[in-house]
């Protein structure tokens, strides 16, 4: 059980946008760069642990961090392991020189965004901004290798969805961001303008890839704007969590469509997740 509770704790499922987009930014035809996938992944793994140490609290209040919560894992080994994850990863990418400077934007926007000073998750505006560089941006110029290969046109479309998506994340833990003070982009907005610029963003980033002939990117965009568009217009139809699980299920089919291996494995881990949540906590995780 320990060693489940150890991966468990990286929350695989987390990582499954930044594998999608990844992916998206790949050429099937050509080889898989198995490394810098493993890389990222370790990269946000590590940032998401220390993430949870410096939102201990609001998580405590929206539910969130089991494992801190109930003291399965400290603190400081969520700190040392995010930190030597992510240091390892940036070591063996400059040792092969294989993606290193994406990585250690990645590595400095996903630390930035949790840790003091700078803080970027509690500053509105810039929290979206990281969020769609790291994800629409950083991930799927590792997988094409370059930003040029991933092209300028999907980049700003996969950033826009990302945002659309981040908007409705901030929506989700409105609540407990309040009570602790935390100042996120969903918290300034409020949920009416936040709503109505994710539907901006949605449609703006299905238009982007249109116009850059990416259709399976287009097709995953087109999915999350229209859910943008009525969560906006009838929100009691379409809930925040209805977006952020219908845009990441659309985005990894895309992702699958080019890897068929992808999803296969995405429903073992999800199962996994499942049982593994359901006999550790007692919870239904994810929802099916």
């Amino acid at each position: 059980m320990r060693f489940l509770d150890a991966f468990f704790a990286l929350r695989p499922l987390v990582l499954v946008p930044a594998w999608s987009f990844f992916l998206l930014g790949s050429d099937p035809a050509s080889d898989f760069h198995a490394l810098r996938f493993a890389l990222l992944s370790a990269v946000l793994a590590g940032a998401y642990l220390v993430n949870q140490v410096t939102d201990f609290d609001s998580d405590r209040l929206n539910g969130k961090g089991l494992f801190l919560q109930r003291g399965i894992f400290s603190r400081r080994a969520y700190v040392v392991c995010g930190v030597a994850l992510a240091a390892g990863a940036i070591a063996i990418a400059l040792s092969r020189r294989d993606g290193a400077a994406w990585l250690v934007l990645a590595a400095a926007l996903g630390f930035a965004y949790s840790v003091p000073p700078l803080r970027l998750v509690a500053r509105p505006g810039l929290d979206l901004v990281a969020n769609a560089i790291g994800y629409g941006g950083v991930a799927l110029v590792l997988g094409a290798t370059s930003w040029y290969a991933a092209g300028p046109l999907r980049l700003v479309a996969c950033g826009l969805a990302v945002a659309c998506v981040f908007l409705h994340t901030t929506l989700m833990d409105l609540d407990g961001d309040r009570r602790t003070g935390k100042r996120t982009t969903g918290v300034v907005l409020g949920p009416l303008r936040a709503r109505t610029w994710a539907a901006v963003a949605g449609i703006a980033a299905a238009a982007c890839a249109i116009a850059a002939r990416a259709p399976d990117i287009a097709a995953a965009a087109s999915v999350t704007a229209l859910l943008a568009i009525v969560a906006g217009v009838r929100p009691a139809w379409v809930s925040s969590r209805t977006i952020v699980v219908g845009a990441t299920a659309a985005f990894a089919l895309a992702a699958g469509v080019r890897f068929p291996w992808f999803l296969v494995g995405l429903v073992l881990l999800a199962l996994a997740t499942r049982a593994y949540y359901r006999r550790r906590f007692a919870l239904a995780y994810p929802a099916l």
